[in-house]
């Protein structure tokens, strides 16, 4: 869909102020030779007096130098569908300019660091600085979109620059050595470009030798010249489109870079040897499994002489290179393979007692592998192996638009019939309604994690159609026979193509043997392509992984903010997760916390005192079950505690606790006070609500506070399928702004739910 800016004059507003979180707009340069001391040049709102720079890595530093105000820009407000809002979101801050001096060490890492400044309003969202290697830069110098106009560039070299307008095209004339081979590597969308460059290799006379990045694919690339001389570089966009955001940052030259590697991981606190693809690398290293300390499942490789670096992962039970045909397996076992075209299918044979559940997990795509694996169950025979029957008993249609595989609501025509936590089948993939519409306008909502929808039965997530049935379905035993409804009945066999919220393209799948026998595993790529893979077969272990919501907590003075915290549940585990937090700084507090059963959320109110502090701090927050913990959101280094301003809301809520049955409602009281001059409209956020719990005066707007109003009385609503059960909720005033970060006000204690059994 294109999005057509407005100019919107202020006077069509009755505009109220409030405060604006730090916010970051644009960032130059967008890369920084490592070794080097250089200014970097920060651009966003409500930067004044920026105190201090945090980096996700230790290695960079940085000290703020200046900071000044900038003239405002055009006020260009544009809503959800691309047209013109009408929501008051107050007046343009203040825009700032921060300049730093950034020290980056020899020894820190090539790649991309991320970075949050500290001002009296709290720390700003991430930015994303390249780190990289030592070489000269080539600067984009227009006119340059012919031959004539080549910017002449010697290797290695940063290539700099931007395509700005509809058809612009770039170019580098290099001298080139008969045989030299050279890597070229586009950074440039991990700083936010929105360039999908295509770079054609053109000889002296202009004639094109190779173009890369035709298939609109992020580019890394190897290029081997036949004879010597004169070359071009050609830069353009895939789209042959042209705009500011289009920056690129390419790297060329011999640098060693690694491709791919064999295999992906190793057996922890072992070593092994790993062979590389790539360029200027050597073609094997030996790894050791030393776990990172943030993350006990991965360590990090880089080879000598080599730029980048490769994920490695590491697993705890023996592990075995595939050859075929493969002896029968023990289990638990790790298989190192690789799919080429002379052995498109792996299968592997193993034994299985009548109910056991195993469990087969492939990695390949999350560790750079180019594979999109399915894996299938077969009996000794090869034929599949039934685990249920699908019978739909309900139809409905698509409808409005196509959808694709992640979102979790989909527009249907209509819901008759149909109910929270009823089973339904869109295409193959299986569901749970998660809440109904409410109207003819509105999406059915299906469970979710992290904003991806989660099939069953091991179904995999597909884009759909519009106009095409789904249907709401039972479940029923492998080989049930039906008397015709005319429906057509599914059955799943033990097969698995995406494993769903977290597993990218990878496959993952749980299988209970039906009787006592010797069966076998098949594992293919659906697109036929090659490369290696990594294999879990075990029976079940129950873990959990967790992340947290915000990463950088902007706590106003005297104020409280909820934290959600969001469990990826492993191999069933449906218990209780106990949270807790940690490097709790001086003066502020913390509810105490949990993800109860069957339930992937939980969530933590953090206050703040009612003074100024003038630094940021590093917490952590940590989930305990089943005898183990586990950090929240581990990788990130910038997870940062700050306080900001006095706050434009303050909530509670005279509700501390409701009791309801499947099928009731419970109504629940809030009260604001506002601040600061503030007096535009607040939604009202219901965090953490217990599953097929709904609220079910939602309206358009959501639960909403208007202008002048103070005090608003909402329902929450147990559906027939709520799981009984008690529950934690809180209740944040959110106040609408011009950032992409929360602004929350939350009343300072959690309301206790609890659903009775019908």
């Amino acid at each position: 869909m294109r999005y057509l800016p407005f100019l919107l004059a202020a006077s069509l507003f009755a505009q109220s102020p409030r405060t604006t979180p730090p916010t970051v707009q644009n960032i130059s340069p967008r890369g920084i030779a490592r070794g080097m001391t250089a200014e970097l040049v920060i651009e966003g709102f409500n930067l004044a007096k920026a105190s201090a720079i945090y980096f996700s890595d230790r290695r960079v530093t940085g000290k703020i130098l200046r900071v000044k105000e900038l003239p405002d820009l055009p006020d260009i407000r544009i809503g959800a569908n691309g047209t013109q809002s009408s929501i008051d979101v107050g007046p343009l801050p203040p825009r700032n300019q921060v300049t730093v001096e950034v020290d980056i060490a020899p020894e820190a890492e090539i790649g991309d660091v991320s970075f949050r400044l500290l001002t009296p309003l709290g720390t700003s969202p991430e930015g994303t600085l390249l780190i990289e290697p030592y070489v000269g830069e080539a600067p984009d110098q227009e006119p340059n979109d012919t031959l004539a106009g080549a910017f002449e560039t010697y290797l290695p070299a940063v290539l700099t620059g931007v395509i700005a307008k509809p058809g612009d095209l770039d170019h580098f004339k290099i001298n080139a050595r008969a045989g030299q081979s050279i890597v070229v590597e586009n950074s440039s969308m991990k700083v936010g470009s929105t360039l999908q460059p295509v770079i054609a290799i053109l000889d002296a006379s202009g004639a094109v030798l190779r173009t890369y990045g035709e298939d609109g694919e992020t580019l890394t690339f190897t290029h081997k010249f036949d004879k010597a001389g004169v070359h071009y570089l050609r830069i353009a966009d895939y789209e042959r489109s042209g705009r500011a955001s289009h920056q690129y940052r390419i790297k060329v030259g011999e640098f060693g870079f690694v491709s791919l590697n064999y295999p992906l991981g190793l057996q922890r606190d072992s070593v092994a040897k790993i062979n590389l693809t790539g360029h200027n690398v050597p073609a094997t290293v030996q790894a050791k499994g030393t776990p990172l300390p943030e993350d006990p499942f991965s360590t990090y490789l880089r080879p000598e002489g080599a730029y980048n670096r490769v994920k490695l992962a590491l697993g705890r039970d023996p592990e075995l290179l595939v050859t075929q045909p493969s002896p029968q397996l023990t289990l638990p076992v790790t298989l190192n393979g690789k799919l080429d075209k002379a052995t498109p299918v792996h299968k592997f044979p193993f034994t299985a007692k009548k109910g056991q559940t195993l469990v087969f997990e492939v990695m390949a795509r999350r560790l750079g592998s180019p594979l999109d694996t399915t894996i299938e169950v077969l009996t000794a025979a090869g034929k599949p192996i039934e685990l249920a029957a699908v019978r739909p008993v309900v139809e409905t249609f698509t409808t409005l638009r196509d959808h694709d595989s992640t979102q979790p609501g989909v527009r249907i025509t209509h819901w008759n019939n149909i109910n929270a936590g009823d089973y339904m089948m869109l295409g193959r993939e299986i569901v749970r309604v998660a809440e109904l519409p409410r109207g003819p306008d509105e999406d059915i909502r299906y469970e979710q994690l992290n904003g991806q929808r989660v099939t069953f039965f091991n179904t995999a997530a597909e884009a759909h159609a519009i106009d095409k049935a789904i249907y709401k379905v039972q479940i029923h035993p492998p080989g049930t026979q039906f008397a015709p409804n005319g429906l057509p009945v599914t059955r799943i066999y033990a097969q698995n193509d995406d494993g769903g919220p977290g597993f990218d393209k990878d496959s993952y799948l749980t299988f209970t043997a039906p009787a006592d026998g010797a069966y076998q595993l098949a594992v293919r790529d659906v697109t036929g392509a090659t490369g290696p893979y990594r294999l879990n077969i075990r029976e079940p272990r129950p873990d959990f992984r967790l992340s947290v919501n915000p990463r950088n907590p902007n706590v106003p003075r005297g104020g409280t903010i909820p934290l959600t915290v969001t469990a990826s549940r492993l191999d069933g585990y449906s218990g209780p997760i106990d949270l807790s937090f940690s490097n709790l700084p001086k003066g502020f507090t913390v509810s105490k916390g949990r993800i109860e059963a069957n339930q992937n959320t939980g969530v933590l109110l953090l206050s703040a005192p009612d003074v100024p502090v003038a630094e940021a701090f590093p917490f952590q927050v940590t989930g305990a079950a089943l005898g183990v913990t586990r950090q929240a959101s581990p990788e990130d280094n910038l997870k940062l505690i700050a306080v900001g301003g006095n706050p434009d809301v303050i909530m509670t809520s005279t509700t501390r606790s409701v009791e309801l049955a499947p099928g009731e409602t419970a109504a629940i009281q809030v009260k604001i006070s506002r601040h600061n001059g503030f007096a535009g409209r607040v939604p009202v956020d219901v965090v953490n609500l217990p599953p097929r719990v709904k609220l079910p005066d939602f309206g358009l707007n959501g639960v909403l506070l208007n202008e002048g109003e103070t005090e608003r009385t909402f329902y929450i609503e147990a559906t027939p399928a709520a799981e009984p059960g008690d529950y934690t909720i809180a209740v944040a005033g959110r106040v609408e702004t011009r950032s992409n970060q929360q602004n929350l006000s939350a009343a300072p204690e959690t309301i206790s739910v609890r659903i009775k059994a019908k």
